[in-house]
């Protein structure tokens, strides 16, 4: 990449297409969707970080200062922190924030070579992630089939499963997102 260029890989306010995961065929009506998924994903993540936080508070200020534990709490903290881990994956997939220990930035020059092994590398993470999604779903049928409820607070456990295959296909289709942007970069001869 030259040197006055920048790569922006959060949302800009503001601009049409608010992400590097939005395709770029979006508009209207469609455009709108996604970007109000993206922005409902957003509130959720800080809604269950604060939730957490309240939490672990009480629950060390119950049993550290007041000498008594909350019936509950835990398992309470434990759900929501499914939540924010699945949704945070989901986002952080639509980021392309997501951790690669790859070596091709600094072996491989820009161009077609480079972008073949992205496109290579992300049709395997969409495979892989389109695998796990098939077994979140076949978890959660699993899950409504047997009506399993948590042993503490009597929760049914298909809402702490579903948010799983949920934020599994969201990923999934990010990762489709991307691949199709590489191949769309490999066919160009490896440009933006």
């Amino acid at each position: 990449m030259k040197d006055d260029e920048t790569t922006v890989a959060v949302a800009v306010p503001g601009s049409i297409h608010s992400g590097i995961n939005t395709p770029l065929f979006l508009s209207g009506t469609a455009l709108s969707i996604w970007n109000a998924k993206l922005q409902l994903q957003r509130f959720l993540l800080l809604l269950c970080g604060a939730v957490l936080t309240v939490l672990i508070t009480v629950q060390v200020f119950t049993r550290y200062v007041m000498s008594i534990s909350l019936f509950g709490i835990e398992e309470l903290a434990s759900f929501v922190a499914v939540y924010l881990y699945f949704i945070g994956a989901s986002h952080g997939a639509w980021e392309r924030g997501h951790i690669s220990a790859s070596l091709v930035e600094l072996v491989v020059p820009e161009g077609r070579t480079r972008e073949a092994i992205a496109a290579f590398a992300s049709l395997i993470t969409l495979l892989l992630c389109g695998w796990m999604t098939l077994w979140a779903w076949q978890y959660l049928a699993f899950t409504l089939k047997r009506g399993t409820m948590s042993l503490e607070t009597g929760i049914p456990m298909v809402w702490v499963h579903g948010v799983m295959p949920v934020c599994l296909t969201l990923m999934t289709v990010y990762f489709a997102v991307e691949l199709l942007d590489h191949l769309r970069r490999f066919g160009r001869g490896g440009g933006r």
